[in-house]
């Protein structure tokens, strides 16, 4: 949606400019053009109304770039005697010396979503995975989804909402797995 929005306004930005350029260049051949188009009584509104637009959206877009970043980094938990605060990257270590204890998983991706609500705070975890040729990749897929649950509820005394394990396949994505 952004780029489209980019798009759009890029697009509106360059036939306002166009159109005034045409409008103020004084080539004698384009004279002639000129009038019979600064002759029409939409143009006047309708260059009004682009220049309008051009504006609003700038003075937007100053105002979103000049304001601070809400995108939090850290999850915060209140207690009685303080707070404790978790950054996304202790998180995901855990999650790794977690992963890294089982034989069979190869380059574990991980990626943590902190969610900071009013009343409660959760984490969701994604985990994207090889695994080596082993019997039972449901039963190994199944204990280390609670085994990391476990591990980062009790590290960061969070509830853990959602822990999502992939398991990719190497053939498809054409990837040495070492």
């Amino acid at each position: 949606m952004k780029r489209l929005l980019s798009f759009l306004f890029a697009l509106v930005l360059l036939v306002t400019t166009a159109i005034l350029l045409f409008l103020y260049v004084d080539i004698p051949s384009w004279m002639l053009y000129q009038q019979e188009l600064r002759s029409y009584n939409w143009f006047q509104l309708t260059l009004y109304s682009l220049v309008g637009v051009v504006l609003v959206v700038a003075i937007v877009m100053i105002i979103l770039g000049l304001s601070p970043s809400h995108k939090k980094r850290n999850l915060t938990s209140k207690y009685a005697d303080g707070n404790m605060s978790f950054n996304k990257r202790a998180i995901e270590k855990n999650i790794q010396h977690t992963v890294g204890k089982y034989q069979d998983v190869r380059q574990p991706s991980i990626a943590v979503y902190l969610y900071e609500k009013k009343k409660a705070a959760y984490i969701d975890i994604v985990l994207d995975v090889f695994i080596a040729q082993t019997n039972s990749i449901q039963t190994l897929v199944k204990t280390m989804r609670q085994d990391v649950k476990d591990t980062t509820e009790h590290f960061s005394e969070l509830p853990v909402r959602d822990v999502k394990v992939n398991v990719l396949d190497q053939k498809l994505l054409n990837k040495r797995v070492i």
